[in-house]
Formats: structure tokens, sequence, C-alpha cells
């Protein structure tokens, strides 16, 4: 048997008006696939890279193309979503198992083989090394970017957001891993990973456009809310960056609970944001996360505040 690690690229619409909801709600549309073939000992024994030519979103998003590189006379030369997996399936062989780096490939790969209406049965199963990668390394009961699972074990990445390369990346980390073990267990873990990062108590999506991330964290409308659980007003203080898209705070709710919330930004190529609001429980490892995270925050800010003063 030989292991596929396959990565995907894909584009977005422009906006939400232009979303395709028929016959799938397509969130975005391949536009290059890349994979590299191993043995079961993670030796590398081939390799695939193709451009597919998007058939709804056609013009490549600025910032999918400014990550990817792949530019709109780029998918001119690509092949047709069917065409790029007859020609992937027939190099990918018989007798073989995904790799991914995350749980949205494969996901995004049968949303576009719906959409053509094409044949979903011959997938195999597929795993997500961030799952074994966390189990095994960074033990943070999150999802943690291929380039920093990278750095973490020492080697230099090549340049993200090529499907090849990101590949190529995951193939690295796998000789960092209890590959055998990590497979074996892999239900079990994740089935923890999913009763850690826990199920949302509650999601909303706000119709209102902001012209800032700011602006929408002082928006009454999207940081009071009701109690999921008593009907008491929540009120979200002590804000902190996760990433460049989202920032987690405490709601405290009037009658004395607490709550981890995050809050998600869409920006859109006109720089306004659109949000939404995800709300948690306070679990333990909730709170530890989040403690953890303003932390490092607060020693981020002391350190960038001591280097203008030493200027």
């Amino acid at each position: 048997m030989n292991y596929i690690v396959m990565d995907l690229e894909w584009n977005q619409p422009f906006d939400l008006r232009r979303t395709i909801k028929k016959p799938v709600f397509l969130h975005g549309e391949i536009v290059q696939i890349g994979a590299v073939k191993t043995d079961e000992k993670y030796h590398m024994l081939d390799t695939f890279k193709i451009i597919v030519t998007p058939k709804y979103y056609t013009r490549m998003h600025s910032k999918v193309s400014k990550l990817t590189k792949i530019t709109n006379d780029d998918l001119q030369y690509g092949f047709s979503l069917p065409v790029a997996l007859k020609h992937f399936r027939k190099w990918c062989g018989e007798d073989f198992v995904f790799l991914t780096w995350g749980q949205d490939d494969l996901g995004m790969l049968r949303e576009n083989m719906m959409l053509y209406k094409l044949d979903t049965s011959w997938l195999p199963d597929a795993y997500n090394l961030q799952i074994i990668f966390d189990d095994q390394i960074s033990k943070e009961h999150r999802q943690v970017s291929l380039t920093d699972a990278m750095d973490r074990v020492g080697e230099e990445a090549l340049i993200a957001h090529d499907a090849l390369n990101d590949a190529r990346n995951t193939v690295c980390i796998c000789r960092y891993l209890d590959m055998e073990k990590g497979l074996q267990e892999y239900s079990e873990l994740q089935s923890q990973m999913q009763s850690m990062n826990n199920q949302p108590v509650e999601k909303s999506q706000t119709a209102k456009v902001y012209g800032s991330k700011e602006a929408a964290l002082s928006d009454p409308e999207l940081i009071e809310f009701s109690c999921p659980y008593c009907g008491g007003k929540v009120f979200c203080r002590d804000f902190v960056t996760q990433n460049s898209s989202k920032y987690i705070c405490i709601g405290q709710c009037e009658n004395g609970d607490e709550l981890l919330v995050r809050f998600k930004f869409k920006k859109w190529p006109d720089g306004k944001y659109t949000a939404s609001r995800i709300i948690y429980e306070m679990k333990e490892e909730n709170r530890e996360y989040y403690i953890n995270k303003k932390r490092r925050a607060e020693e981020a800010r002391a350190a960038y505040l001591e280097r203008i003063h030493s200027d």
C-alpha cells in the first residue's frame, strides 16, 4: 500500500452574492492539486501537480492569487476538474490512503466532485496529520499550521500555499512522527481532539458590515447577547488576538456564568469586514487556552514597548 500525501488550493467567490448555492453550496473551487506518493516507510516515490480550470469562480480572487501565486493566465492552461481527477486517480494507483494536513482538503474535494456529479466511491480512507502531530509533538489540542509545524521540528519549509510544496512539507513532518502508532490510534485521537476542541454552543453570523475589526468589537449588537444557558445578558471583555482573523474573549453573564467567545472575521475585496460569533462552554481547557493566549499577547506587547523605549 502507498500513501498519497495530498494538498489542494482553491479559489473563492469575490463576495457572498456570487457564491454558488446549487447544486451544492460551493465554498471554493479547486484550482490546483498537489500530491506526493510514498511507500510504507514514507520514502518519496513520485509527485503530482496539476492546475485545474474552474467552472464558476473563473477569475482568481486577489487574496488567493497573492497566496498561491496562481494567476488568471495560469488557469487558461489547466484541465477541467473531471479530467484533472481522471489523471490524479490513475496516478494514485490501486492501493492507497490519503494523508492531509487539516480536514478541509477532503471536504473541498468531495464538494467539488458533487458539483460535477462525479463518483466519490473510489476515494480512500483519509488521515488528518494535524491530529497525530498534536498528540505526539505540539500537545496543544488545536490545529497547528504546516509552516508552524515545520518550524517546530526544525525544518525549513518550502514556500507555502503551493499544493506540491505543502504536500512535500507534510511528508517531511511524517519523519518526525511515529506514524504506525498514530495511524493505529487515529480514531481514538480524532474523538479526543473533537472533544477537546468542543462543539460550539451557538453560532451566529451578523449581516452588518464593518470598516474595521476594531469597529466590530465595539458594536453592542455583536459583543452583547443573551446567555444560551440562562438567558441573561452577556458582556464580552478582555479581547485577545487568536490569529489575523480571529479574536477570543471571556463572555461574562449577568448571572455569573462565563463563556469562551470567538469572533471570526472575513475581509472582503472592498476592505470591509463581516463577522461571526461562536460561543463555547467555559471548560477548564478553554480557560487555560485563553489565559495562555492572553499571557503571550501581554509578553509580546511588553517586548515591543521595551524595544521602542530602548531605541
